[in-house]
């Protein structure tokens, strides 16, 4: 084994770390380091003071910097990354660390679908060594001035933080003898979301001021109109502007992004939850929610002005380092399939447009700074940046974006894997639209997508929404509140009994394998899936080879929700859900939809790791898309769609009809 070294930065900074990011952190020149503490193979923790020369520790930590044989392990490892490239290799001129010589635990914490923060991990594992939540609180102090305007360097308090730095040194020791090492081909993956991370993406900050500037005009014409409704309230009387709408007919659970979204049928992005991070909105809202118009329109101006979408435009400033790019925005495997999650301004959750204009023509009228002009050409000034957010994201000089997404990927999968192969071949028939037939057997008669184009979205939202055992309620609340229950049904009766019966019968054989796999204690595999418990957690392998994970499975017998007297074996398992460690049932659609993503994660790893091969820079990547940044004499799309359309070997045998859709330009756009 290599020797291995837990490593931890304490710092402080005028710049606050969640909203910059490390990078942008660790550049700015009011950033400090307090102390380096590190644990050679877990032995005792030392600490390295700057400007305090300790020789024997300071030759000991040199040392171990230039072998090529010892490992650095840190906790969010980007961080003592950026710490020490910025600082310690440019300001104390120490020889560099390569990518190579580092572990991260929190990946280790991530691929184990363990929470992410280190005091959370450890309070789940139950380890022996907890971290110091109040020499943490003491430490962040350090970054704050008092009244004065000075800030606390006395020789007590920097004690007090080299002692937490050194507990904290204890509790990572302890949390990398529990979950270990990443498995070798995970290990490549990591590295790869390293470099892309680092290298980050290019943002065009004069379009994001023009943004912000739209922004600010617009409110001062929206904030008194939502005075002027709401008879002088503000957005933040949450109780009042409550108890306006109830008196007004509208009575809500709560003012929340997602309860307002759901009733005023505004969906902010591409990260949708899964049916077990969603919050039960159709149960807090009942079936119908009667509405004033001007009721609306208030809540309407007060999701537009506090919206999430906006506040990226802050978020975006905030975090560009000193190239112009932003670094550090995908967090490895921040789902329990494997997906990547959004950090900072989250590019994984941009708005989709609800006004289509070419981006040039969009960044124009916003480059003008006028709000009133963009009203003019383009439309709302707050929907038109929320549209236009995107088109931020640009490529550096003498480059393209090169894009690639798979097509329809999801549906494609879910279609395969149960062996409803009648509906994937016709997916990969030329001119056949998949859409159509599906609308065409829920009305019983051809529909066309130009003469028929609500027909055909219902048949849209039927494909993409009910493999993974939507029921009849939630299609109605999500994709058709505007008609009858009966119509829900009947839909969903359609897609389950007529158009793709075989994917019941996955949904129900992934519940009836894990289930007994959770209470038999063996390996039970079914579809090409084996779930197999293994120390705490139930594995799913999936064609791949790479596990998914559910942590802490637990046989239960549950009634079912039509019948309470109708008792069946079944299992939970644990997962941070909205910030909670909670128990989660399992059941057939959210193993489906897990495989699914997870099948869909690993297409897109592989189409990856082949753009590297051919000496493509990825900058960014989004579920199923790739955004490559490419001289600009090189960018071709078709080259793109080669490498993510190439089927590897464990993915053949599915019969999945793989398409992608490329294109290229100057910014980034859906």
């Amino acid at each position: 084994m290599k020797q291995w070294v837990i490593f931890d930065f304490e710092t402080a900074s005028g710049v606050d770390l969640k909203a910059a990011g490390a990078w942008r952190y660790a550049q700015d020149p009011t950033t400090e380091i307090i102390v380096l503490a590190y644990s050679i193979m877990g032995g005792e923790a030392r600490a390295w003071v700057p400007h305090q020369h300790h020789k024997m520790i300071t030759n000991e930590l040199y040392a171990l910097v230039t072998d090529p044989e010892t490992l650095f392990i840190a906790h969010n490892v980007a961080f003592e990354k950026a710490i020490w490239r910025e600082i310690m290799v440019k300001v104390f001129h120490w020889p560099d660390i390569p990518n190579s010589r580092w572990h991260d635990t929190m990946a280790s914490c991530a691929y184990k679908v363990i929470p992410l923060a280190l005091d959370r991990a450890a309070r789940v594992l139950g380890l022996a060594e907890q971290k110091d939540l109040a020499g943490s609180k003491l430490t962040k102090g350090l970054s704050k001035a008092d009244r004065q305007g000075r800030y606390d360097r006395s020789p007590e308090t920097l004690q007090r933080v080299y002692d937490y730095c050194v507990q904290d040194i204890k509790t990572e020791v302890a949390l990398h003898r529990r979950v270990g090492w990443l498995e070798p081909r995970e290990r490549d993956v990591w590295l790869l979301d390293q470099e892309i991370n680092e290298r980050g993406v290019a943002l065009d900050l004069p379009f994001i001021h023009a943004a912000q500037q739209i922004v600010e005009q617009a409110k001062a014409k929206l904030v008194p109109e939502f005075r002027e409704i709401t008879g002088g309230l503000d957005f933040g009387q949450v109780a009042k502007v409550k108890a306006w709408c109830k008196e007004r007919g509208t009575d809500l659970p709560n003012l929340q992004k997602a309860t307002l979204d759901a009733l005023l049928g505004m969906e902010e992005g591409d990260d949708i939850a899964t049916d077990t991070e969603r919050v039960g909105l159709t149960d807090m809202l009942g079936d119908t929610v009667p509405m004033e118009a001007e009721v609306r329109r208030a809540l309407h101006i007060r999701q537009l002005v506090g919206s999430s979408s906006v506040t990226k435009l802050g978020r975006m400033d905030e975090c560009i380092c000193a190239d112009g790019r932003a670094r550090g925005l995908l967090q490895y495997h921040g789902t329990g399939p494997g997906r990547w999650a959004g950090r900072l301004f989250q590019p994984t959750n941009l708005p989709r447009p609800t006004i289509h204009l070419a981006p040039d023509a969009m960044v124009a009228a916003i480059m003008s700074g006028s709000a009133d002009l963009v009203e003019m050409l383009v439309g709302p000034p707050v929907e038109s940046v929320v549209s236009a957010l995107r088109h931020a994201i640009v490529a550096r000089d003498n480059h393209r974006l090169v894009v690639g997404d798979f097509a329809g990927i999801q549906a494609r999968l879910v279609l395969a894997l149960a062996g409803q192969h009648d509906k994937t071949e016709l997916m990969a028939t030329p001119g056949a639209d998949i859409y159509c037939d599906m609308a065409s057997s829920i009305y019983g008669r051809p529909i066309d997508k130009k003469r028929d184009p609500e027909e055909r979205q219902v048949g849209k939202n039927s494909v993409l929404g009910l493999g993974f055992q939507m029921g009849a309620k939630k299609f109605w609340d999500k994709y058709c509140a505007d008609k009858p229950k009966e119509f829900a049904e009947r839909v969903v009766d359609t897609y389950r009994k007529e158009w793709a019966p075989l994917v019941p019968r996955l949904w129900y054989a992934l519940q009836d394998a894990s289930t007994r796999a959770v209470w038999d204690n063996r390996a039970v595999s079914a579809y090409g899936i084996e779930y197999k418990p293994e120390d705490g957690w139930l594995t799913a392998r999936l064609p791949s080879g790479r596990l998914i994970r559910y942590p802490m499975p637990r046989p239960v017998r549950r009634a079912m929700p039509w019948d309470a007297s109708d008792i069946r074996q079944g299992w939970t398992y644990c997962a941070q859900k909205m910030g909670q460690w909670r128990t989660i049932h399992a059941f057939g659609g959210l193993l489906t939809e897990n495989a699914i993503m997870g099948i869909e994660r690993d297409l897109l790893v592989d189409a990856m790791f082949r753009c590297r091969r051919q000496g493509f820079d990825i900058v960014l990547h989004n579920y199923d898309e790739i955004v490559l940044e490419v001289p600009t004499g090189q960018a071709d799309p078709k080259v793109l769609e080669e490498i993510m359309c190439e089927q590897p070997d464990w993915v053949k045998h599915i019969k999945v009809p793989i398409a992608a859709e490329c294109w290229q330009g100057d910014r980034y756009r859906k």
